[in-house]
C-alpha cells in the first residue's frame, strides 16, 4: 500500500532526509508557509497526481488559496482528495533515488538516475543495481551508479529506513541535489501491510486517517482484506484466497465486466459469526452501482454447509442489499450448501460452475 506524500516525508524527516517547508490542510483556510512560490498537492495514495492534475505550482497566495479550493473535493485517479500539503517550492538538480525489495535474489535493487522526472523509471537514463540488504551495501551500489556523496548519504538513509519499516519501495523523484544539500520533492513509500504487527509508526499513521486509507483500515480492524476496485464497479466480490479472488478479477474484466472489489474473507476466521460477510456486504451496498453480487468460495477445511447457513444469516440481516447474489460455491459439502440456500434463499442462484455463475452475473 502506498502511503500519501506528507505520511511518507514524515518518515523521511525521521530517519534525517531534509524535506520542504510545508503544512497540511483539509479546508481552505491553510496558510502557505513562507515565502513564494508554493506548491500544492493532493494527498491521495496514488501515483501519477501530477498528470491528473493533483499538483499545482502557485506563485501568490492567492494562487495557492485558488489551487486549494480547486483541488480538495475533486477526485484524482478515483480518489477524493480531502487532504492537501501546501510546500515552499525548492530547487536544484532533479534527480531520482529509489531503493526496493528485490525478492529474487534476496536483496535490494537500487535505481539512480542524475534526472528525475515524469516516468523516469521506465527511462535508459535510469540504472539500477542489485545488493545485499544492508545500507553499506546500497552505499557502493550508489557509488558504482555514479551517486555523489550526498545523494549516497541519502540512499543510506533511505535503505536504513526501507528495512527498519519493512517497506517494498522507498522512492524519492525528485531529489533535489543543490552543492552539499539534497532535499525530497517527493515521497513514494509503499508498506507491506502484513507487517503492520510489527510496525506501530506506521499503524499508527494509518489508524489516523481512516478516509485516506480506507482499505488498510478495514484490515486493521476486521483482519482480513478488501480493497477498493472501481468505486463505480457494478459486481460485487466475495471472495476467499488472494489469488482465486484475483483470478476471478480477470475473468470478469475479460469478459467486460466491472469487478467493484478484491475480497480474501476467509472463511477459516469466521468462528460461525455472520459478521465478517455482514461487513463485506455493508461495505459493498454503500455503492449505488452495485448490480450482483458473486459469492466465489472455493472450499478445503471450510465446511461449505456452515458457510451457507452464516451466509443465509447475513443476507437476513443486510436489509440495504437490494441486488441479486450469485454464489459459485465447490469443495466440501457444496451438495448440503446448495441444498441449505436453495431452502431459506430460494431467489439465489447457486452452482458450482465457474462459466454458469459468470453468465448469471452478466
Amino acid at each position: 500500500m502506498l502511503l500519501i506524500e506528507a505520511d511518507g516525508k514524515a518518515l523521511l524527516a525521521e530517519h534525517g532526509i531534509a524535506v520542504p517547508v510545508g503544512v497540511l490542510g483539509a479546508g481552505t483556510t491553510a496558510v502557505p508557509p513562507g515565502n513564494a512560490p508554493w506548491v500544492v498537492k493532493a494527498q491521495v495514495p496514488v501515483g501519477g497526481r501530477g498528470k491528473a492534475g493533483g499538483i499545482v505550482r502557485c506563485g501568490t497566495r492567492v494562487e495557492a488559496t485558488t489551487a486549494v479550493r480547486r483541488v480538495l473535493g475533486s477526485r484524482v485517479k478515483g480518489h477524493r482528495v480531502d487532504l492537501c500539503l501546501i510546500e515552499q517550492a525548492v530547487s536544484g538538480e532533479e534527480h531520482y533515488l529509489a531503493v526496493m525489495v528485490d525478492a529474487a535474489s534476496y536483496g535490494l535493487r537500487v535505481l539512480y538516475s542524475a534526472h528525475g522526472g515524469i516516468d523516469i523509471e521506465q527511462s535508459a537514463s535510469a540504472r539500477s543495481r542489485i545488493c545485499m540488504p544492508n545500507a553499506d551495501a546500497v552505499c557502493d551500489a550508489l557509488a558504482a551508479l555514479g551517486g555523489s556523496a550526498p545523494v549516497i548519504a541519502v540512499g543510506q538513509a533511505l535503505a536504513g529506513m526501507l528495512l527498519r519499516h519493512e517497506l517494498a519501495l522507498a522512492e524519492i523523484n525528485p531529489l533535489f541535489v543543490a552543492g552539499d544539500a539534497c532535499i525530497a520533492g517527493d515521497a513514494k513509500l509503499v508498506v507491506d501491510l502484513a507487517a503492520l504487527e510489527r510496525q506501530p509508526t506506521i499503524a499508527a499513521m494509518i489508524a489516523a486517517r481512516p478516509a485516506v486509507y480506507a482499505d488498510a483500515n478495514r484490515k486493521l480492524v476486521e483482519g482480513f482484506d478488501y480493497v477498493g476496485l472501481d468505486p463505480g464497479g457494478e459486481i460485487g466480490l466475495v471472495t476467499t484466497g488472494a489469488g482465486l479472488s484475483m483470478m476471478l478479477i480477470d475473468e470478469l474484466a475479460a469478459r467486460g465486466m466491472k469487478p467493484l472489489n478484491f475480497c480474501d474473507i476467509r472463511t477459516g476466521q469466521m468462528r460461525g459469526s455472520p459478521a465478517r460477510l455482514m461487513r463485506v456486504l455493508e461495505w459493498i451496498t454503500s455503492h449505488p452501482s452495485l448490480r450482483v453480487v458473486l459469492v466465489n468460495i472455493f472450499a478445503g477445511i471450510t465446511d461449505l454447509a456452515e458457510f451457507a447457513s452464516l451466509l443465509a444469516d447475513a443476507l437476513e440481516q443486510s436489509p440495504t442489499l437490494k441486488a441479486p447474489v450469485v454464489a459459485r460455491l465447490v469443495g466440501r459439502n457444496a451438495a448440503e450448501a446448495q441444498r441449505i440456500l436453495a431452502q431459506r434463499q430460494p431467489r439465489m442462484f447457486v452452482t458450482e460452475d465457474l462459466e454458469a455463475a459468470l453468465r448469471a452475473c452478466a
